[in-house]
C-alpha cells in the first residue's frame, strides 16, 4: 500500500495572481480564507487550561527518544493474544475481528484486532509528568468538556468533573449514564462494537443541563483515540484539508506552538467575519490557510504496527471541527480528534452603530445527536489508500450509488455578461453570447472534442452577479431565451451536458430590495459578504426560507422553459446560524432546509453541485470544483489523494478551473493521477474587457488562448480514463524516485513520473514529468 517512509513533499507552486490581479482588480483587498472569530468570542479550539504552558506562549519541553524506547512503545502496541484486561481494561465485548477493552471509572476503551494483536489506545495511562493537573485529567478521560459558566468557560473532562458513571453492559458493548456532578451536567453515551469498527453515540435528548447558565460549549469524544507520544511511534495523522493532507509522527522539533484546525463543512457566516467572494473557490489565497473539510472524517496510522483508524462523524457535523495536536502542539503527544460546539458566547450589539455590545450565552443549545463511526484497517489496508478504500465502502452502504455515466468529459465553463459602471447607469459587458459558445462547440467539434461538461455562468438578465435568480430571463446581449432555449436543444441532441449556473443564496443589494430576508449575524448585525470590487461591495445572504421560495419559483420556470441540468451553487457550500425576526437558527435549522432545497432540485433533472458538503453528494451528478490538493498548510508533511481515492467510480469529479494554475504541468500530472477530470472558464472576448467589473480577476480566460491546451488535456486524459471508466481506485504508492503508483479495480496501472529526469520504475520507463497507462501482473 502507500508509502509511509517518503519525507518530500508535491508542493504547490505559489499563484502567480497578486500581480496581474493588482493591475485589473480596483481596490482589491488582500485575502485571507477564513477570518478570526473575534466578533463572537467563540471558545478557542485548544482545550488548554489557564495555567498552561500554552496559553502562557510556552513549547512543552522537548523529547529525545531513543531507538530502545521506540521498540519498546511498539511491543507494548501488540498484545499477542486475548486477554480479560489490558492496561487496568476489562474485556467487555468482541466479533469476529475486534475486541473491545473498557475501564469503567473513566469511560477510555482499547480496541485490539484479533488477527495481528495491535492495539489503539484512547487516553494516556501514564501521562507526562510536565503536565499540570488540568492537562494530566483530559488526557486520561474518554471524554472531554468546554464548560461555559455564564460567561466564563471551563475546560474540563470526566475526572475534573468529578464525574459519577453508571455502565450497564450488552453484547455489543456499553451505555453510561454520566453526571458530571461539579456542573450538575448529564447525559448518556453508548458504545457499540460493530462488524467492521466501533460506533459512539450521545444522543442530544439524554443530555440534560439542570443548572442555570451552567452549559455544554462543546464536547470532545474520545479526543485522544490511536494517539501516540513524541517520536516514539512511526505512522501519521490523517487531515481532510482539500483532498486530503498527513502529518507524521516525528519529531517536530519545536515547530508547532498550537493545533491545525479544520472547520466541517465550512465557515459559519453568522459568526464569523466575511471573506472574499471569488467564482473560483479559493484559487487566490495569499496565505496557506487549511481548507475546510468537504467531508467529516480523520485518522490515525500506525505503520509500525500496520493499524489504522478513520473516525467518521456520522451526525454532530453540522457544527463540528475536526483539531489535529501533533507533537509540540501544547502537549507532546500525537492525536486527532472532533469537537462538536453546542453553544456560544457572542457579542450582542445594541445601539444601530454598532459601537456598544454586550457579551450573551446563546440561549438555545444546538439539537443534534453526536455519533462518531471508528473504522479500523490492518496489514496492507492500514494506510490512507486502505481508509480511502473503507470510506468508499461506508459511503456506498449509506445508499451513495456509483453515477451511471461515469464517462470521461471535459469541463468548459463560460462567462455571459457583466456590469461595470458608465456615465448614468450601470452598463452591460458582453463576454460569450450563445452564438459563440456554438461557435466554439463547432470548432472543438472539428478537433474531435464531443465529450464536454459546461456551465453558463452570467446567462441571467443583467449578468453573472445578479442575484437572486427567480425565473428563466435570459440576458439580451447573449440572445435572449429564445438563442439559449435553442442552444439547450441542441446540447442535448450533440450529447453535451450544458448546464445553467444558478447561485441560490446570494442576494445583491443592487439588483434585488435586501432590506427583508436576508439573514443577522448572531449579534443582530446584518451578514455582508465583501467582494472588494468597484461595482458591487457585498452581497448578502437570504434567509433559508425565502431562498427556498425563489428557488421554486425558478425551478417551475426552468421546467415550462425545458431547462434539464442545472448547476447550484451557494447553498451547496455554506451552513450559518443566523438571526432573524428576534429568532436565533442554527446551522442544523440551516441545513435542514438547504438539503430540502438540494433534494427538490435534484428531482426531474440532472444537478450538478458547487464545492458541495459531503451531506449532498447523493443529490448530485457531478461534483464541480473538486480540490486536487490540500492547502499545503504548515503542518502538512504530504499531499494525498484521500477524497479522489474514495469517489473515484462513484461521482464525476472535476477540478477547479486549469486557467489559474501557476505549474501547468504539474497540475496536469495531478490531473492524471487523481481521475479528477479538467475544466477551463472561457469567453470569447480578451478578459481585459473585464478590467472594470466584478469579474475582474478573470484575466486570463480567452477561448483562442486556450484552445491548444483544451485540446491537449483532452486527448490525454480521456484516452487514460476510458482505460479506468468505472473502476474504483484500489491503491496509490508513492516512492522516493518520485514516481506515484495508482493501481484501479479493473487491474490498470497509472504511472506518474513527477520528477525532472527519466526514471526507469519497477521496469517501467517513463520520462521526466509524464505519465504511462499499464496493467498489474
Amino acid at each position: 500500500m502507500a508509502n509511509k517512509d517518503l519525507r518530500e513533499k508535491i508542493k504547490k507552486q505559489s499563484i502567480a495572481f497578486l500581480a496581474a490581479a493588482s493591475m485589473t482588480c480596483a481596490g482589491i483587498a488582500p485575502v485571507t480564507a477564513y477570518a478570526t472569530e473575534g466578533t463572537t468570542q467563540e471558545s478557542t479550539d485548544t482545550p488548554a487550561p489557564a495555567d498552561s504552558s500554552a496559553e502562557n506562549g510556552a513549547a512543552p519541553e522537548e523529547v529525545e527518544v531513543t531507538q530502545a524506547e521506540k521498540r519498546e512503545a511498539v511491543r507494548e502496541a501488540i498484545v499477542e493474544k486475548t486477554q480479560e484486561e489490558i492496561k487496568g481494561h476489562k474485556r467487555i465485548a468482541e466479533n469476529d475481528k475486534l475486541e473491545l477493552y473498557l475501564k469503567e471509572e473513566n469511560l477510555s476503551l482499547i480496541v485490539r484486532d484479533k488477527e495481528t494483536g495491535a492495539i489503539m489506545e484512547s487516553t494516556v495511562s501514564e501521562p507526562d509528568d510536565s503536565l499540570n493537573t488540568t492537562w494530566t485529567t483530559f488526557i486520561q478521560s474518554g471524554i472531554g468538556f468546554q464548560i461555559l459558566n455564564g460567561l466564563n468557560e471551563e475546560r474540563s473532562d470526566l475526572l475534573a468533573a468529578q464525574s459519577e458513571i453508571s455502565v450497564t453492559k450488552n453484547d455489543n458493548g456499553f451505555t453510561a449514564d454520566v453526571t458530571l456532578t461539579k456542573y450538575e451536567i448529564s447525559f448518556k453515551i453508548n458504545v457499540e462494537l460493530t462488524e467492521d469498527g466501533l460506533s459512539v453515540e450521545i444522543p442530544n435528548e439524554s443530555i440534560v443541563e439542570a443548572k442555570e447558565k451552567v452549559t455544554i460549549g462543546s464536547i470532545y469524544v474520545y479526543p485522544f483515540m490511536g494517539y501516540t507520544y513524541a517520536s516514539e511511534r512511526e505512522g501519521y495523522i490523517f487531515m481532510p484539508d482539500g483532498n486530503g493532507a498527513l502529518v507524521y509522527l516525528e519529531d517536530n522539533d519545536g515547530r508547532f506552538s498550537s493545533p491545525m484546525t479544520l472547520k466541517v463543512w465550512g465557515d459559519n457566516a453568522g459568526v464569523e467575519e466575511s471573506y472574499v467572494l471569488s467564482l473560483f473557490w479559493d484559487e487566490y489565497q495569499t496565505i496557506n490557510d487549511a481548507e475546510f473539510a468537504l467531508a467529516p472524517v480523520f485518522g490515525m496510522v500506525h505503520t509500525d504496527t500496520e493499524i489504522a483508524m478513520l473516525g467518521i462523524i456520522e451526525e454532530g457535523a453540522v457544527d463540528a471541527k475536526i483539531i489535529a495536536y501533533p507533537n509540540g502542539a501544547v502537549t507532546n503527544y500525537n492525536w486527532v480528534t472532533p469537537q462538536f460546539t453546542m453553544r456560544r458566547i457572542y457579542k450582542q450589539l445594541t445601539n444601530k452603530e454598532g459601537t456598544s455590545s454586550v457579551q450573551l450565552q446563546e440561549e438555545k443549545r444546538t439539537q443534534y445527536d453526536i455519533k462518531i463511526k471508528y473504522l479500523f484497517s490492518v496489514g496492507e489496508e492500514a494506510d490512507y489508500a486502505g481508509m480511502a478504500n473503507a470510506y468508499r465502502s461506508y459511503l456506498i452502504n449509506q445508499g451513495i450509488e456509483p453515477v451511471e455515466d461515469q464517462s470521461f468529459r471535459i469541463r468548459l465553463d463560460f462567462l455571459g455578461t457583466d456590469k461595470e459602471n458608465g456615465m448614468i447607469s450601470k452598463k452591460t459587458v458582453t463576454m460569450t453570447t450563445v452564438e459563440d459558445i456554438e461557435e466554439i462547440y463547432k470548432d472543438l467539434k472539428a478537433e474531435g472534442i464531443t465529450e464536454i461538461l459546461s456551465v453558463y455562468k452570467g446567462w441571467q438578465e443583467d449578468g453573472v452577479w445578479s442575484n437572486p435568480i427567480t425565473k428563466y430571463k435570459a440576458d439580451s446581449a447573449i440572445g435572449g431565451n429564445r438563442k439559449l432555449s435553442q442552444l439547450l436543444k441542441d446540447t442535448k441532441e450533440q450529447g453535451i451536458l450544458f448546464y445553467l449556473y444558478h447561485d441560490a443564496l446570494r442576494a445583491n443589494p443592487s439588483t434585488v430590495n435586501t432590506v427583508f430576508n436576508v439573514i443577522k449575524k448572531l449579534d443582530e448585525s446584518v451578514y455582508k459578504e465583501n467582494t472588494y470590487k468597484e461595482i458591487y461591495e457585498y452581497f448578502n445572504y437570504q434567509t433559508p426560507d425565502k431562498a427556498k421560495e425563489r428557488l421554486e419559483s425558478a425551478l417551475k420556470s426552468y421546467d415550462k422553459a425545458g431547462v434539464e441540468n442545472l448547476a447550484l451553487a451557494g447553498i451547496s457550500d455554506h451552513l450559518f446560524s443566523y438571526n432573524y425576526s428576534g429568532k436565533q437558527y442554527s446551522r442544523e435549522d440551516t441545513y435542514l432546509m438547504m438539503e430540502a432545497m438540494i433534494k427538490e432540485s435534484a428531482e426531474n433533472r440532472s444537478l450538478s453541485l458547487e464545492n458541495p458538503f459531503s451531506c449532498y453528494w447523493e443529490y448530485t451528478d457531478n461534483i464541480l470544483n473538486m480540490p486536487v490538493n490540500s492547502s499545503n498548510y504548515i503542518f502538512t508533511d504530504e499531499e494525498v489523494p484521500f477524497l479522489s481515492i474514495a469517489l473515484k467510480g462513484l461521482l464525476p469529479m472535476y477540478a477547479d478551473y486549469t486557467n489559474f494554475e501557476a505549474d501547468q504541468s504539474q497540475y496536469f500530472l495531478e490531473l492524471a493521477e487523481t481521475g479528477i477530470y479538467p475544466s477551463f472558464y472561457l469567453t470569447k472576448e480578451d478578459p481585459v474587457k473585464l478590467l472594470y467589473t466584478n469579474s475582474c480577476d478573470l484575466y486570463t480566460s480567452e477561448y483562442e488562448v486556450y484552445k491548444p491546451e483544451i485540446i491537449h488535456y483532452y486527448q490525454e486524459l480521456k484516452a487514460l480514463n476510458d482505460q479506468v471508466e468505472g473502476a474504483y481506485i484500489t491503491d496509490r504508492e508513492r516512492f522516493a524516485d518520485h514516481v506515484v503508483e495508482v493501481t484501479y479495480s479493473n487491474g490498470v496501472k497509472v504511472y506518474v513520473n513527477y520528477s525532472e529526469k527519466n526514471v526507469t520504475h519497477e521496469g517501467v520507463f517513463l520520462d521526466a514529468m509524464s505519465y504511462k497507462v499499464g496493467e498489474s501482473e
